[in-house]
């Protein structure tokens, strides 16, 4: 064997290892890139966790009142749907035990009309305003003092609350009732608004199926009954 041969083949014997190096390099390096959008995920579930703790906290030490501006989409995970039973319990026994006053302000929007009566069963008065952002930051004001703030996980329409924040501070406090109470001002009561949306349906003058409007709106067909049968009063 000539030395050219000979080089030929310690290279290709070098090669076989160097190969493999770059392969469990690959490897590992994905296997990195997995664990820390696991670890990510894991942080992003622990902070949403987090600020439900916060606003289930706030509820439960409301003395006077509580004034939202939430996102107030419908439920789509296990752990969504237990937050808003949480909440609205929790509602109930501020009501009930501490006579706190509950305002909560959501977006304009027909999708949004089945958490507003939920909490309005709970005992809040909900009002529905055309400006509030699904993807702007939700806030809560508890006793004119705590503050609980929910930012959004993407900047995108109906993005998860990511992270969230308790902040006692009476100043912040001033800053956001402000600006609810300029919105509450302006928003729409949540009876007025169901009978528009009802209104809207029923405009061709077509008999409503109620079970059919129950669905979509998601509220119990007696809800439908109510507001149907108001509206016909005023009329």
């Amino acid at each position: 064997m000539d030395i050219n041969s000979l080089l030929l083949l310690t290279e290709i014997i070098l090669l076989v290892p160097t190969l493999l190096l770059l392969v469990l390099g690959r490897r590992e390096e994905k296997g990195r890139s997995l664990l820390l959008q696991e670890i990510t995920k894991t942080a992003k579930m622990l902070s949403r966790q987090e600020y439900f703790g916060y606003v289930l906290l706030g509820m439960q030490t409301a003395n006077k009142s509580i004034k939202g501006s939430i996102k107030g989409s419908p439920p789509v995970t296990p752990e969504q749907e237990q937050f808003v039973h949480k909440v609205i319990d929790q509602m109930k026994l501020a009501k009930k035990n501490r006579h706190v006053t509950i305002q909560y302000l959501v977006p304009k929007a027909t999708d949004r009309i089945g958490i507003a009566y939920r909490y309005k069963e709970g005992g809040a008065e909900v009002r529905f305003h055309p400006s509030l952002v699904a993807s702007d930051v939700r806030y809560t004001v508890i006793d004119g003092k705590y503050n609980v703030i929910g930012l959004p996980s993407a900047v995108v329409e109906n993005a998860h609350t990511g992270e969230g924040y308790m902040i006692v501070s009476e100043g912040l406090a001033e800053v956001f009732v402000n600006q609810f109470d300029s919105r509450w001002a302006e928003a729409i009561g949540y009876d007025d608004y169901v009978k528009t949306v009802l209104s809207e349906i029923t405009r061709d003058g077509s008999n409503v199926s109620v079970p059919l409007v129950s669905q979509e709106l998601r509220v119990p067909e007696t809800e439908v009954k109510r507001m149907l049968e108001s509206s016909q009063r005023a009329t």
